[in-house]
């Protein structure tokens, strides 16, 4: 009878189960009620060209995930075909808050490629066999993602990284924090996910951020990581990137913290960078600094308050530089006046 029951309802549950509408042209295989680890698992003696998709509660930055061609102009993935671009638009339309799709391909019984979508995102499955589970429990997409990290795949760990990233899960966040913080791995896998901390994770992310900046001996990490922050929504990322610039014991830690700060657009960036141009003695760091000002979206304003403060030479001099590339009509009479005395 016990039986009969649990099989009885596990019928029920996967007629309940659909793909979604926003994937067409696929073969759907519905298998509600298996886990995404018990899918990538059973894939692997099973046949190739096959995908394997779910559902799972996601952060809000994940609303309007989609493939895009080169100029933003079509905008849609395919399961046929690497597709040309990835991420958001603000020109599409967001999906409720809510869920993301999870789609990996296996191909001879192993993971091949990841792509992530949000519920609004068109996908052609271009006759492609789609084994569809439904909405899973976060804590079983998070451990599928991350297996997939370890197998160091060429077009599979960026998407799952960042998969992990858009979980609305706390777990997400254990999961970049031992990647930051291990030294074992490739810088370049550590930068991924300094990334997606700052991109993604809030609070939590601007916390491992700060911890990286704090005690990370390689520079280069501690770079990236200050570029991580001006991708951060928290709002006291701004002055965590004037401490790097001030502090940082790397000069060019320190240069890279100014194009990160014009990069947030934050108020009142541009007097606080001016104001810093005599007190920073190195050399490449005050071009940095003035190369950052051009950055903001009243550049033109900071740049000829430099020259018009008569800093010193090489400074006035990258000043009209970067004037020079200015569209600004300003910029231009001020280069006439220089030039005729």
């Amino acid at each position: 009878m016990t039986v009969l029951l649990a099989a009885t309802l596990l019928a029920l549950t996967a007629s309940t189960v659909e793909a979604p509408p926003s994937i067409t042209n696929a073969k759907v295989e519905i298998r509600a009620g298996e886990s995404p680890p018990a899918a990538l698992a059973r894939a692997k003696s099973g046949a190739s060209g096959t995908w394997i998709g779910w559902s799972v509660a996601a952060i809000a930055e994940a609303r309007d995930v989609c493939c895009f061609s080169d100029d933003f102009k079509q905008r849609g993935c395919s399961l046929a075909s690497r597709d040309n671009g990835w991420g958001t638009s603000d020109r599409s339309p967001a999906a409720p808050a809510g869920e993301m799709l999870v789609l990996v391909e296996t191909k001879d019984g192993a993971p091949k490629r990841v792509k992530i979508v949000s519920t609004t995102c068109q996908v052609d499955g271009a006759g492609r066999t789609l084994v569809w589970l439904g909405p899973v429990d976060a804590a079983a997409s998070l451990a599928a993602l991350e297996s997939l990290l370890g197998e160091r795949l060429e077009n599979a760990s960026e998407p799952a990284l960042a998969a992990i990233a858009y979980h609305r899960d706390a777990r997400a966040d254990a999961i970049l924090e031992k990647r930051v913080l291990d030294p074992s791995l490739p810088l370049e896998e550590r930068e991924h996910a300094v990334f997606w901390a700052g991109e993604a994770r809030g609070e939590a992310g601007f916390k491992l951020i700060d911890r990286v900046l704090s005690q990370e001996p390689d520079p280069g990490l501690r770079q990236h990581a200050v570029f991580a922050l001006s991708q951060s929504a928290v709002p006291e990322a701004p002055e965590r990137i004037k401490r790097v610039a001030i502090d940082d014991r790397d000069a060019e830690v320190r240069g890279h913290a100014y194009f990160s700060l014009s990069q947030t657009q934050a108020k009142g960036a541009g007097a606080w960078i001016v104001g810093r141009l005599d007190a920073e003695k190195n050399d490449h760091v005050r071009d940095q600094a003035i190369f950052a000002l051009s950055q903001l979206h009243d550049g033109t304003d900071w740049l000829l308050a430099v020259l018009r403060a008569k800093k010193d030479p090489a400074s006035v001099r990258h000043a009209l530089f970067w004037l020079g590339q200015s569209d600004d009509p300003r910029a231009l009479e001020e280069i006439e006046k220089i030039l005729e005395k």
